[in-house]
């Protein structure tokens, strides 16, 4: 029988900062990598997302989709296996479409959570092994370093891929972004990502990345949008 995820893995844990936030990683998490990949790439409905930026819509460079876990056996153990070794319950399963290297994600924190003070975000990645940078935050949520990611001094990169899981605790969200950067590869690559927060302390009323950009007199519109790809 083919092993769909390795519980055994080796966990190796990232301090970042003063150590109140941390990236666990495990490589080789999904030993049959290529068939999950293979799996989710044909079979899930991927949807284009457009967000509302300057009274226009612009698509995201990369397509997503949510996925039922229980269709999906890998999926369902890897919740699974994350809720017996964190010992909380998940969120999930959005999945991302990365279609070659001119897809990409900027520098961000997942702060649709809203209480970022306690969180964990765990994160599958399949097919291509690119990029995927850690820069501390300077400032406040809206502060952006302009240094393409990977490139600043400090910044960390994990390259993970090929059935690798990476799992962002404590307070990364509220004091740390990350990102995957553009590469040079034709390769797709996709993640699974799945997400919990204790919803203790301040939570974060900083406008999202989901939240409607419109400077016309026109009737408001929706700030998100998807259609299917």
């Amino acid at each position: 029988m083919t092993l769909l995820i390795d519980r055994s893995a080796t966990v190796d844990r990232v301090p970042l900062g003063d150590g109140s936030s941390w990236v666990d990683v495990v490589r080789g998490f999904v030993p049959a990598h290529q068939d999950l990949f293979t799996l989710l790439h044909e079979e899930t409905r991927w949807q284009q997302a457009e967000v509302l930026r300057y009274d226009k819509y612009v698509p995201e460079k990369r397509l997503g989709a949510m996925v039922r876990a229980d269709t999906v056996t890998a999926v369902r153990q890897t919740g699974l296996h994350l809720e017996s070794r964190y010992r909380v319950k998940f969120e999930g399963v959005g999945a991302l479409l990365y279609r070659d290297g001119q897809d990409f994600q900027g520098l961000h924190s997942d702060r649709a959570m809203k209480w970022l003070d306690d969180t964990l975000i765990g994160i599958v990645v399949l097919g291509q092994r690119r990029p995927f940078v850690l820069r501390e935050r300077n400032g406040s949520a809206n502060d952006r370093d302009r240094t393409p990611a990977g490139q600043a001094p400090g910044d960390i990169d994990l390259q993970p891929g090929e059935g690798d899981l990476i799992v962002m605790g404590g307070r990364c969200q509220r004091d740390w972004l990350h990102g995957v950067p553009a590469a040079e590869t034709d390769q797709p690559r996709i993640s699974l990502t799945w997400r919990w927060t204790s919803r203790r302390g301040a939570p974060d009323t900083n406008p999202g990345y989901f939240d409607g950009r419109q400077f016309s007199d026109r009737p408001n519109q929706p700030g998100y949008r998807s259609r299917r790809a």
